[in-house]
């Protein structure tokens, strides 16, 4: 086997389009390794190609190339991704994992197969590099395809949204706008966005060990790396809003997420800031009563960020007496900033809705939710 010979047999390429592939190949190599075409030769090139990384970078050139036909480009996206089936650890996937991915899903080409490959190299990924991360103008339409693809079980879904948010080397720090779009995705059944947000909310790990229940048979070895990625915590944040917003009820939300020891470990006063996050978006819908005694447990909490939130939201509708409790806070830094926000209202200075609402969408630092 060489390179013309992969390209011809198994890419069905021309031998016009043969040359012009090969060039590609080499140009990609190039510009994305230390790749030298001083010395390159068919062979060279073949040994290369071999390799699902390097395969993988070919393949991001190729299939925004005029001139090749779309039955090349489908066939080397089948191959990058379904070789990752057979990864062994250590082994790099392909890079472009959800480009590759939203170019078959916009050509109704992608495959069960495709999906499998895709999660596998989502495991597989190597840690601690930015190599592989996407824009999301390759995430949206990859998951767009996926997501939502006949072949792909709910349960298949809702892990592989999971396994999305969770890999950093895939996604960098674009989580809580890959979720919020994966919510808003009309198209995909409400009951598997439930589901995620159910899940999403309930664990600070989504695959913990021996408490998942994975719908694709997977070996000791992936379940093991599954199992030490955390959710990123302003998406755990997120999802109790979007539980509300997909039919549950927010004030049985609010009773349950709003006291201590509810939910914990990693992430835990992320869920509570969410709960405060819905208490705002539906303050006006509860009756005052009841969301003042759900402000007070929460300026309550042991988590310092999660009651300082409390406190900005009672001063949003109750104003300074609100507030003045913060005097009180069993945390030194809270009670030093809230004498001096104190002092600067009660000399005048008031923040406008749009500070207020600033300040109770800022996302909780990793500092802070340690």
């Amino acid at each position: 086997m060489d390179t013309t010979t992969f390209l011809q047999r198994h890419l069905e390429a021309s031998e016009d389009e043969t040359p012009r592939l090969i060039e590609m190949a080499n140009t990609a190599l190039v510009e994305g390794t230390e790749y030298s075409v001083a010395n390159s030769s068919d062979d060279k090139l073949w040994r290369y190609l071999q390799y699902p990384y390097y395969l993988g970078l070919f393949a991001r050139r190729v299939i925004n190339a005029s001139g090749i036909t779309m039955a090349v480009k489908e066939r080397l996206c089948h191959a990058v991704l379904q070789i990752n089936v057979h990864l062994d650890q250590g082994q790099e996937p392909g890079p472009g994992l959800f480009q590759l991915s939203a170019w078959l899903g916009a050509t109704d080409l992608l495959t069960r197969d495709d999906f499998i490959g895709l999660r596998r190299g989502l495991v597989w990924l190597p840690r601690l590099t930015k190599s592989y991360i996407e824009s999301v103008d390759f995430i949206f339409p990859a998951l767009d395809g996926l997501l939502t693809h006949k072949a792909i079980s709910h349960e298949e879904a809702a892990e592989f949204v999971l396994m999305v948010l969770t890999a950093k080397e895939a996604i960098g720090s674009q989580g809580r706008e890959i979720f919020d779009y994966v919510m808003e995705m009309e198209k995909m059944d409400a009951d598997l966005r439930r589901r995620i947000c159910e899940l999403v909310v309930g664990n600070a790990i989504p695959f913990p060990r021996g408490k998942f229940d994975h719908p694709i048979e997977t070996s000791p070895d992936e379940k093991d790396r599954l199992s030490i990625r955390f959710l990123p915590g302003n998406v755990r944040r997120r999802a109790v809003v979007w539980l509300a917003r997909l039919g549950q009820s927010p004030q049985d939300l609010l009773k349950e997420l709003l006291k201590p020891g509810t939910v914990r470990d990693y992430g835990g006063d992320q869920v509570a800031s969410g709960a405060l996050d819905l208490l705002d978006e539906c303050w006006g819908d509860i009756e005052e009563e009841f969301a003042v005694r759900l402000l007070k447990r929460a300026a309550d909490l042991p988590d310092t960020a999660v009651r300082k939130r409390a406190y900005i939201l009672g001063e949003k509708y109750l104003g300074l007496d609100f507030l003045r409790q913060s005097l009180d806070d069993k945390a030194k830094s809270l009670r030093e900033w809230a004498e001096e926000r104190i002092e600067r209202r009660e000399s005048g200075e008031m923040p406008t809705p749009d500070e207020l609402r600033a300040e109770l969408e800022e996302e909780i630092s990793d500092r802070e939710a340690a």
